[in-house]
């Protein structure tokens, strides 16, 4: 909750004659004829300011809706987004998978570089049987 807040005497007396219209109280998007573009108008009351009214209005017993003032949003939840971490953790179940994966195959790969290894002896030895 906000912490209390005392308000002048002069801004409580505002509350029971101030009637906000939505053009006060929310941006509008108005169209010009003329030029034939739109443009955003501001809002004429500022955030900070409809808070204060709100503020005062629950101070005073007076429901802020009755002066015009939008009834507040209820806040979102927070969005949950987990660590980054480091590389080789993000990485590290691709890894351990493509470990066990070349583990699997390692008995062909040791059987195709036997097999490799022994064409290139046949290759070195010579045709001369001395």
């Amino acid at each position: 909750m906000s912490t209390y807040r005392v308000f002048s005497p002069k801004f409580l007396s505002k509350l029971n004659t101030t009637k906000l219209v939505e053009g006060d109280i929310k941006a509008q998007l108005v169209h010009n004829a003329e030029k034939g573009k739109s443009f955003w108008r501001p809002a004429q009351v500022s955030k900070r300011v409809q808070n204060d009214l709100r503020k005062a209005c629950l101070q005073q017993g007076v429901e802020p809706t009755s002066i015009g003032l939008a009834a507040p949003t209820p806040a979102k939840p927070l969005r949950y987004k987990p660590n980054k971490l480091e590389k080789h953790e993000r990485m590290r179940a691709e890894r351990q998978a493509n470990i066990k994966r070349n583990l699997e195959k390692m008995p062909q790969t040791i059987q195709a570089w036997k097999e490799d290894k022994l064409k290139e002896l046949a290759k070195q030895k010579s045709s001369m049987p001395f």
